[in-house]
């Protein structure tokens, strides 16, 4: 475990930055002009324990990403498979904001493609990176993320 720990650093990640920014997108248009069928807006988990898991799962996600690196400079591969599937999930996850814009705003597309994807794509992204902590971190999130919301629409 030890010599696993000695193979990261802290130091920025410009593609982890942008992997966060690039999911953060769709919330521009959501602060700016609300769909006006918005159940998103005060999601607030009704289960403490996978809110919290939640809560904490996606900020360890964000910061192993952006703040922890590897030691050894990796050759970024952009037909890496892992990164495909990123970006798969985040074209989908953009339709499924378009989907909401437009007053689609029923409870599958709630959970898989506004709440489930998000944790999925930030996994892949990690796979990608070769960020071991944010993969683990990221499946945390998922559980908390995915399971809180389940709760909350069902």
């Amino acid at each position: 475990m030890n010599n696993y720990i000695k193979k990261y650093k802290i130091s920025f990640s410009l593609y982890g930055l942008l992997a966060f920014l690039l999911q953060e997108l769709p919330y521009l248009p959501w602060l700016l002009c609300p769909p006006i069928n918005n159940p998103l807006a005060n999601n607030i988990p009704l289960n403490t324990f996978f809110g919290n898991i939640e809560k904490i799962g996606g900020v360890l996600t964000v910061a192993s990403l952006i703040l922890v690196t590897r030691k050894l400079t990796i050759h970024k591969d952009f037909k890496n498979i892992y990164l495909i599937v990123a970006v798969v999930c985040l074209i989908a996850y953009y339709i499924c904001w378009v989907l909401y814009f437009n007053n689609i705003t029923n409870v599958l597309l709630i959970i898989i493609g506004l709440t489930a994807i998000v944790p999925v794509y930030y996994f892949f992204v990690a796979m990608w990176l070769k960020n071991y902590f944010a993969v683990i971190f990221s499946i945390l999130f998922f559980i908390g993320h995915t399971v809180s919301n389940i709760i909350n629409y069902s």
